[in-house]
């Protein structure tokens, strides 16, 4: 394994930004589901109009290869919002990094 200043400014860079993100709280792999539905009383306006219907937010997760659906409270809403977009933004800098292997592997470069 070369040392780290073998490594291109890049990939340092990419790397320290890999260690970052791990380093800060909250992760989950999952997609953000919103959802509107009528309530089922008669007198709800959502009964009559279709656009007033009620809104409600979940996250859909695969655990052990089974789709899941987990509620997510309003007062919870930005807070699982953020650890799905940190968790794309973690793979979307291994999938850099990844890129940097080949490219190292192409060029047979240790």
């Amino acid at each position: 394994m070369p040392s780290r200043t073998e490594f291109t400014a890049k990939e340092r860079a990419l790397a320290s930004k890999l260690r970052q993100l791990l380093g800060e709280p909250g992760l989950v792999r999952g997609t953000l589901v919103e959802m509107h539905r009528s309530c089922g009383k008669a007198t709800c306006a959502c009964a009559t109009d279709p656009t007033r219907r009620h809104r409600s937010l979940y996250l859909a997760v695969s655990v052990r290869g089974k789709r899941r659906m987990l509620y997510i409270p309003p007062a919870w809403e930005s807070r699982v919002r953020g650890w799905t977009e940190h968790y794309a933004e973690i793979r979307d800098v291994l999938e850099a990094l990844s890129q940097q292997s080949v490219q190292r592997l192409e060029r047979r470069a240790e």
